[in-house]
């Protein structure tokens, strides 16, 4: 079931999968929409129920002006969770939904299950901040089509680009869809994310996943983060870049499922 629904001042798209089991929400990706989770969907409907989204500024949801904040995107997942009458879920996020996966257990850690954090940085250096303006200056100027290339030699493992994995199109296509104003907001949100030394306060189950050939997000860093959360997981998906769960998708359910279960 897919669905435009009308939250905080704006209009997110959503779709339901499964029927029974319990919740499991995934978070999407910067420059990404909910159709990045195709090959986790008929692993995961087996035994949960899924509730995916847009981003605000993504897809086919609405754009409203920038900047965001976390606090826009975690007010957005517990707005849409209240809609589907969602108590508590599993959230997985990667990348920019990882950051709201975490953001969301510190917030309201009664509704959270469990979350997951994959190829995310909890909290950006400084160079990184540079290269959100930088790209960000980009995309005013000059559009979305300005960074696709780009974003996929930082997202794919060489050998993905190699091989011209079918997953190549289906991420430039995801780029292109996205508003400008979106992928300006949701940046601003990152850039001031401080997500990171709040993390020892966590006392949910987590996983840290990352993919061990992963440009923008290395796997110390990851490790770093898992570190400070007592009793997390931690894996590495091997041959895997940013999109870990695009590029190696059967490892990466297998990993995802494992947690979960």
């Amino acid at each position: 079931m897919s669905e435009n629904v009308a939250v905080n001042a704006t209009r997110l798209h959503a779709q339901v999968d499964g029927a029974l089991g319990p919740w499991v929400v995934l978070l999407n990706s910067l420059a990404a929409d909910l159709s990045m989770w195709d090959p986790q969907i008929p692993a995961l409907t087996q035994r949960f129920r899924v509730l995916r989204y847009d981003q605000r500024g993504h897809g086919g949801s609405a754009a409203p002006a920038a900047p965001y904040s976390l606090a826009h995107l975690v007010d957005d997942l517990f707005a849409l969770m209240a809609h589907y009458r969602i108590e508590r879920a599993h959230l997985v996020g990667l990348s920019l939904g990882g950051v709201i996966a975490a953001g969301a257990a510190l917030a309201r850690p009664q509704q959270v299950a469990s979350f997951a954090v994959c190829d995310s940085r909890l909290e950006m250096p400084t160079e990184f901040l540079s290269a959100i303006d930088e790209r960000n200056r980009l995309v005013r100027a000059q559009g979305m089509e300005a960074i696709v290339e780009p974003m996929l030699v930082r997202w794919f493992s060489p050998a993905g680009i190699a091989a011209r994995l079918p997953a190549l199109d289906q991420v430039r296509a995801m780029i292109r869809r996205t508003h400008v104003e979106g992928f300006v907001g949701c940046g601003e949100a990152l850039k001031a994310a401080r997500v990171l030394d709040r993390l020892a306060e966590v006392r949910l189950p987590s996983l840290f996943l990352v993919g061990d050939q992963d440009a923008a997000v290395p796997a110390a860093v990851m490790q770093d983060q898992r570190a400070r959360v007592t009793g997390s997981a931690y894996v590495e998906i091997e041959r895997a870049g940013h999109l870990a769960n695009l590029e190696q998708p059967a490892h990466f359910n297998a990993a995802l499922l494992g947690f979960l279960k």
